[in-house]
């Protein structure tokens, strides 16, 4: 570890120390409560900090216009609301609203999704490939988790979906 992070880590340290006083004698709260009242402050700050990153890096989707057009010209026979079924899935995997699904097209690969969310050297997920593995073995009976490869798209999952299905 550098001395500068070595010197940060102490400041910030310092400072919360300085908040608990404060709260301590400024606000006249109990001194059980001080050390929960900081956790919460913390973790809604940290919370705060992550949505607003997640949604930085997801905005060159978020920003598109509909994509159901793609997916009627690659999938012209499947019904809309199998196509939107599908979609479902996804966006549910990996825990965006439901009103977003028609911002994912069918030549957008899941890894690319999966690495706007978490950029190489993110230590921790919230285990979204994982959960889609799932859905789609419970709703499809496809074992995605054994075939999966890195450059695999919605297009071509849902293709598997709709041979099986």
């Amino acid at each position: 570890m550098s001395p500068i992070r070595i010197i940060i880590g102490l400041l910030v340290g310092g400072l919360f120390l300085a908040g608990e006083l404060l709260a301590f004698w400024y606000f006249d709260l109990p001194a059980k409560w001080i050390p929960v009242a900081l956790m919460l402050f913390v973790a809604g700050i940290g919370g705060a900090i992550m949505s607003i990153q997640a949604h930085a890096a997801m905005r060159p989707y978020w920003e598109r216009a509909c994509m159901g057009i793609r997916w009627r010209r690659r999938f012209p026979a499947a019904p809309k609301a199998e196509i939107r079924e599908f979609l479902n899935l996804f966006v549910d995997a990996f825990a965006f609203r439901r009103k977003r699904r028609c911002r994912f097209s069918p030549d957008d690969k899941v890894m690319d999704v999966y690495r706007a969310l978490y950029p190489p050297g993110s230590a921790v997920d919230s285990l979204e490939l994982e959960t889609l593995c799932r859905l789609l073995e419970k709703r499809y009976g496809i074992d995605f988790a054994t075939s999966r490869r890195q450059d695999i798209t919605l297009g071509e999952i849902y293709e598997q979906t709709h041979q099986v299905g």
